[in-house]
């Protein structure tokens, strides 16, 4: 075998390795993908974001008797295709920035 053949063999060989490793993570995004889609929320909606709870001795809290869900609040502004500003609906002040799968929409 000479220095050129071998050459050819070594790239069809990583070609293939590339190959594969592309229909890989397109089975896999497939498989990942399934029944997901766009977030619904839009601005000025009304919703409620998930809190995080923690337990507190010396505050005498016990995390899992605090409300999982917080006061409603306005969507002020879409930050990008995740995250929302989420305002106060009285005052229109701007209260935290949450990714849209903390939230759930309020309904009156």
């Amino acid at each position: 075998m000479d220095g050129n053949t071998k050459s050819v063999a070594s790239q069809s060989f990583w070609e293939r390795a590339y190959q594969n490793l592309k229909s890989a993570r397109k089975r896999v995004a497939q498989r990942f993908n399934k029944g997901r889609g766009p977030h619904q929320f839009r601005v000025g909606d009304t919703v409620m974001y998930r809190k995080h709870l923690v337990s507190s001795k010396s505050k005498n809290v016990t995390g899992k008797l605090l409300l999982r869900w917080s006061e409603p609040l306005v969507i002020a502004k879409v930050v990008n295709s995740n995250n929302v500003s989420l305002a106060n609906p009285n005052t229109g002040v701007i209260v935290r920035r949450a990714h849209v799968s903390q939230l759930k929409p309020y309904i009156k």
